[in-house]
């Protein structure tokens, strides 16, 4: 008894001086400067948020409240981990048919288990062969494909190179994504009224395309530039595709789920780069982190001033992509950066803030000569037109 007297006061004292830890430091940042965001809001025509009733905490479940999508198709990344689990899952409590490309089949299925109306495929966006099977299985079908969310990716890795030299955050987060979105655009067209999602970063902030060298083979490589470049191509890809798409009645949107510190993607980075072991560790770091809300924790010890520098758990952070898939406020737009379910405005190029898209992702020569780029590394052109069967390659 003694002994289990004693292991209780140890807690006991740990309990309490984590309390006060907490509270100190939640105390010493109510009196630490707050960043200042005060920057110039640049006008744009496209880039004019809508008038509706979400925010930065909405989750996807109360965005597909009332929603009724049933008989409609979609294709998920990654829709198993992280924020793209809740994705998947206000889809289908939406009525649609989700079909989750995975690279872990097994893992897919065991996260997966409890959601209704979800297949599984297995999909790698690093190996092409399997965008063939995958995309050659679903035309062959005949099933419209309704929304399209390009949702996995990976930040901030050490130089990695695929087997043909390119960078990897370059290679999965973009070329995988702009070659699977072509080979499915036929089942996108059948839809009349298809969407396309594409979850890019405010990391686009970071940098832009280095158009000279977007490999890094000659510039001194940095994992979080490299991140940014292939965030800012995402939303490059997003306004060349709407404006080649628009005809076919398909729109495409760029995501910025915002800052979710409880998601996956710091798990999935090292992948087939570090240990076995340390990814496994990162993900149950992640599940723990989801199943006690330390998001809100750090929320309350973190105190920020700006709403935008506040943490969203993954519920919250799946919001917006979810609202561009299905919300009849984007109804007859496209081509737009979107966050907190909303169109987010425009700043200046150099601009730290964390809202809005800057100037040179929504630059169109530069969308155009990306796509060329994509073109030639990925040996896939789109097809755009509506009768075509199948794109050329």
């Amino acid at each position: 008894m003694k002994i289990l007297k004693r292991i209780m006061n140890v807690l006991l004292i740990i309990c309490l001086l984590s309390i006060a830890t907490v509270f100190g430091l939640r105390f010493y940042n109510s009196f630490s400067e707050s960043l200042s965001y005060e920057v110039d809001i640049i006008s744009d025509t496209r880039q004019h948020p809508v008038a509706n009733k979400w925010g930065h905490g909405t989750t996807a479940m109360e965005i597909v409240e009332g929603v009724d999508l049933i008989g409609k198709n979609v294709i998920i990344t990654g829709g198993y981990t992280g924020f793209g689990i809740e994705t998947t899952k206000a889809l289908t409590r939406a009525g649609t048919h989700v079909t989750v490309l995975a690279r872990d089949v097994e893992r897919a299925k065991n996260n997966l288990r409890k959601v209704k109306n979800v297949e599984i495929e297995y999909f790698d966006l690093l190996i092409p062969e399997s965008f063939d099977a995958f995309a050659e299985k679903f035309l062959a079908s005949e099933k419209p494909l309704h929304i399209l969310i390009n949702h996995a990716g990976i930040i901030n890795t050490p130089l990695t190179r695929d087997k043909w030299g390119y960078e990897l955050q370059l290679a999965t987060n973009m070329l995988g994504h702009f070659e699977l979105t072509a080979k499915l655009y036929p089942a996108l067209v059948k839809a009349n009224g298809a969407r396309i999602v594409n979850v890019s970063s405010r990391g686009h902030r970071a940098g832009g395309i280095i158009f000279d060298d977007i490999n890094f083979n000659h510039t001194e490589y940095n994992g979080m530039v490299a991140y940014a470049q292939s965030k800012t191509a995402l939303i490059l890809f997003t306004l060349k595709l709407d404006e080649l798409a628009q005809k076919d009645n398909i729109r495409a949107f760029a995501v910025h789920p915002e800052p979710i510190p409880s998601t996956d993607i710091f798990a999935e980075r090292g992948v087939g780069i570090d240990s076995d072991f340390k990814v496994s560790l990162m993900r149950n770091l992640a599940r723990f982190m989801r199943a006690f809300n330390i998001t809100a924790l750090q929320n309350f010890v973190r105190n920020p001033k700006n709403v935008g520098d506040v943490y969203k758990n993954v519920q919250q952070g799946a919001a917006t992509s979810v609202w561009c898939a299905v919300s009849d406020d984007l109804n007859g737009k496209g081509g737009v950066y979107c966050k907190d379910s909303n169109i987010a405005v425009v700043v200046p190029d150099g601009s730290m803030a964390p809202f809005g898209v800057r100037q040179w992702a929504l630059d169109m020569d530069s969308a155009e000569r990306l796509w060329k780029i994509c073109e030639e590394m990925t040996g896939v052109t789109f097809d755009t037109n509506p009768r075509s069967s199948y794109l050329q390659k």
